[in-house]
């Protein structure tokens, strides 16, 4: 569905700026000009507008400038940067500062009418938050992703927000925390739902072969291409894709996806012909994308054409008060598939499950129930049925120090006497401590532990 928006054009050049706006009426939308910086801001402090249009070099003051001055004082008004130099430096450095977006002059009217749709979206898509966080408040699931906490509701009103826009999303997460989860609930509850999902991990396929199976490939393309094929881009068509771990894309392979991304159409190793794909694309990544630009392994205008929304999963440490529901999602998920009798947590195994600090996230939570519901006698699900690194870890505040300090003395101490196996000589040396100082707080703690035994603290 297209968005009808209210634009500002501020244009020096009078043939473009009436072109600019012959194409924007046409496509229903009601469009004010302005031919200065000066102009530009008097009209803004009269009306809100959705979206602003500057070009880059304006008399006395540069688009950026008045980029700048817009985001200052009207936040809510997307910009788009116009330039007729090619200056991608300039034009990634607007985007930096707050633009939505750029494009090149002379103006090619499709493309330029589909960015325009792009802005007015995600205008609407901020403006639409608070009324879906209300919606999201009383919720404990969306889909297959489980979760009443804050971040969750969050993240369940973000993803129904993208969803039904064609816009390109980057989702960041630890691994295990259901990117791919995520992905599909994007697809699922856009209008692409009845098209194909598909994913692929960028890390898992050769850096040799990942661009054949991006983009495809013609007969005789290089040795063993008896025959075409289409790749992963033209198998979406009318779907959505996920690459998955985008930051281990090869520089080619990154550059094949900037155009497809840029014209959204694909050519095939070895053709020079071009096809037409509509595809929505998701990209997710464990890696620190800012990071992975500034040493040069990803292209920072790839990355500013990926990002058109940014969905961050929490790992499952900081959001301990879901664990019990997804403990119990699972434990019904394995109960229809082992087809035994339903189980449940007792209230210690469940007070363990939310002490550890599951580095493997949801992911290894699933394995962990998995196990449990397999291996449990009873219909309850006791500690001896989890794994002993979980039987046996410290809770997740004493694991990062945090606690009242004669708690984070008593485990330390334990810590080390478990590490000498007992031997309390070296662990007085560990300690930095006297002997007599250790025998002190051993009785203090009623701490125990002796040779070849771990297992009586």
């Amino acid at each position: 569905m297209k968005h009808r928006g209210e634009i500002l054009v501020c244009e020096d050049d009078p043939g473009l700026l009436a072109l600019t706006r012959d194409i924007l009426e046409a496509d229903g939308h009601r469009v004010d000009v302005a031919s200065s910086p000066r102009q530009a801001l008097a009209l803004l402090e009269e009306r809100p507008y959705d979206l602003l249009l500057a070009d880059m070099l304006l008399p006395g003051v540069s688009g950026i400038d008045l980029l700048l001055q817009v985001k200052q004082r009207w936040c809510e008004t997307e910009v788009i940067i116009m330039t007729g130099h090619g200056d991608i430096d300039t034009a990634v450095r607007a985007i930096k500062e707050g633009a939505y977006d750029y494009v090149t002059k002379p103006l090619h009217a499709e493309k330029f009418a589909i960015d325009i749709q792009k802005a007015l979206e995600r205008k609407r898509l901020s403006e639409d938050l608070e009324r879906l966080r209300r919606r999201t408040e009383s919720r404990c699931s969306l889909g297959s992703l489980v979760g009443r906490s804050p971040a969750m509701l969050s993240l369940y009103g973000q993803i129904e927000q993208v969803a039904p826009a064609s816009t390109t999303v980057i989702i960041l997460g630890e691994s295990g925390t259901g990117k791919e989860v995520t992905a599909r609930e994007v697809h699922n509850h856009s209008s692409r739902r009845g098209g194909p999902f598909i994913a692929v991990s960028c890390a898992t396929i050769p850096s040799t072969l990942l661009e054949s199976e991006l983009f495809g490939w013609t007969r005789g393309a290089f040795t063993g291409a008896s025959a075409s094929r289409a790749g992963l881009f033209e198998a979406a068509d009318g779907g959505t894709l996920l690459l998955d771990e985008i930051v281990a894309a090869t520089t080619r392979a990154q550059l094949g996806l900037l155009r497809v991304l840029q014209e959204r159409e694909v050519r095939r190793i070895g053709s020079t012909e071009s096809r037409k794909v509509d595809v929505r694309v998701i990209a997710a990544t464990n890696a620190d994308l800012e990071k992975a630009i500034e040493e040069g392994a990803f292209r920072t205008d790839l990355y500013y054409r990926l990002n058109g929304v940014t969905l961050r999963l929490p790992p499952l440490r900081e959001r301990p008060e879901d664990i019990p529901l997804l403990a119990e999602h699972f434990l019904c998920r394995y109960h229809d598939k082992l087809r035994r009798p339903a189980r449940t947590l007792s209230p210690r195994a469940q007070e363990l499950l939310c002490g550890y600090h599951w580095p493997g996230n949801v992911r290894e939570l699933e394995h962990v129930i998995e196990r449990a519901a397999i291996f449990a006698s009873r219909e309850i699900v006791r500690p001896r049925d989890l794994p002993e690194s979980i039987q046996h870890a410290r809770s997740g505040f004493a694991a990062i120090g945090l606690g009242p300090l004669e708690d984070i003395e008593r485990n330390h101490i334990r810590d080390v006497l478990l590490h000498t196996n007992g031997n309390k000589l070296k662990a007085a040396r560990i300690l930095r401590i006297p002997r007599a100082s250790l025998y002190r707080r051993i009785e203090k703690y009623r701490l125990e532990v002796e040779p070849q035994s771990a297992a009586k603290i």
